[in-house]
C-alpha cells in the first residue's frame, strides 16, 4: 500500500482538510434545531428508519466493509439516550457510523452550520438528525435545550470533538472538554468510537476497524467542569489506545510551524 498524500499542518485543533469549500450561512434567529411538527416528525421516521438505516448497513458492511469491535458494550443502554464521541477522519462514514452503533435507537449528529448550508440537501441533513452548532448566546441556549430534548427522546447524540475532518488520520488530535458538559448535566452514559486503519494486500485503500468503548460516566462527586474534564480525559485515553492499533498511513500528517507555510496538502 503506497502513501497517497502528505498534509502539513500548523494547528491540529483548527486546521481543516475536509476540502468541501461549502459557503457557511449564519443560522436564522428562529432556527429550529430539532424537527418539530407532526409532518416533519413523520417524515423523519419514514426516511430515517425506512431509508437511512438500510443504506447505512449496506454502505458500512458491504461497500466499505467496516469491521466493528465492541458494539456489545452498548447492550443494556439502548433504552435511554446517550452520547457517542468519535475521531473525525471520514466524511461519509462519520455521518453513518453513529446510526450503525446506536441501532435500534435513532442517532443525531452535532454538525457545523455549513452542513445544513449545503444547497439542495441542507434540509435533509437536519431532517435525518443533523443538529447544527449556532453562533450567539441566545441561540446556544436553544441548542442546549435541543440536545436535552433529543436525550429525552432516547436518541443517541454523536459528537466529533476534534471538530475538523482529517481524512485517514491515524492519531487522535487534542480536543477540549467543552462538549463533555452535556453528558455531565444530563447524566447520560458516554461511549467512544475510534476509526482505525489497517493494511490490505489487494487494495490501495486501508481496511477500517471501528472500536467501541464504554460506557463512561461522569463523576458526580466533582463540580460540572471538573467532571467534564475527567470524562474527556477518560474518553481521550481510550481513543488514543485504540488508535495505536492502526498499522498504515494512507495520508501522512506532518507538523510544520505557521511561519513556514501553514496547512497544505501534497501528492
Amino acid at each position: 500500500m503506497k502513501l497517497q498524500k502528505v498534509y502539513y499542518y500548523s494547528d491540529e485543533i483548527n486546521d481543516d482538510f475536509a476540502g468541501t469549500n461549502i459557503e457557511r450561512k449564519q443560522l436564522p434567529e428562529n432556527y429550529e434545531f430539532l424537527n418539530k411538527g407532526i409532518w416533519r416528525k413523520f417524515l423523519r421516521v419514514i426516511i430515517y428508519h425506512g431509508i437511512v438505516k438500510p443504506v447505512t448497513l449496506i454502505y458500512t458492511k458491504l461497500i466499505k466493509r467496516v469491521k466493528y469491535v465492541g458494539k456489545n458494550k452498548t447492550k443494556g443502554y439502548k433504552k435511554q439516550g446517550a452520547f457517542i464521541y468519535g475521531n473525525h477522519t471520514s466524511m461519509m462514514l462519520d455521518a453513518v457510523n453513529p446510526t450503525h452503533i446506536a441501532f435500534p435507537r435513532s442517532a443525531d449528529v452535532i454538525v457545523n452550520a455549513d452542513a445544513v448550508s449545503i444547497k439542495g440537501i441542507g434540509w435533509l441533513v437536519k431532517l435525518i438528525g443533523g443538529i447544527a452548532i449556532p453562533d450567539g448566546f441566545h441561540a446556544m441556549m436553544r441548542f442546549n435545550e435541543a440536545l436535552e430534548e433529543a436525550i429525552k427522546m432516547r436518541h443517541w447524540v454523536a459528537v466529533y470533538p476534534e471538530a475538523h475532518i482529517w481524512h485517514y488520520c491515524t492519531k487522535i488530535r487534542s480536543f477540549p472538554a467543552t462538549s463533555f458538559i452535556y453528558p455531565v448535566k444530563l447524566k447520560t452514559p458516554v461511549f467512544s468510537y475510534t476509526m482505525t486503519y489497517h493494511k490490505r494486500k489487494r487494495s490501495k485503500y486501508p481496511k477500517r476497524v471501528v472500536y467501541v468503548d464504554g460506557p463512561f460516566f461522569a463523576d458526580e462527586s466533582l463540580p460540572p467542569k471538573a467532571a467534564a474534564k475527567k470524562l474527556r480525559d477518560e474518553v481521550y485515553a481510550a481513543m488514543c489506545e485504540r488508535a495505536k492499533t492502526s498499522d498504515c498511513e494512507f495520508i501522512k500528517y506532518i507538523y510544520r510551524p505557521k511561519e513556514e507555510g501553514g496547512a497544505e496538502a501534497r501528492q
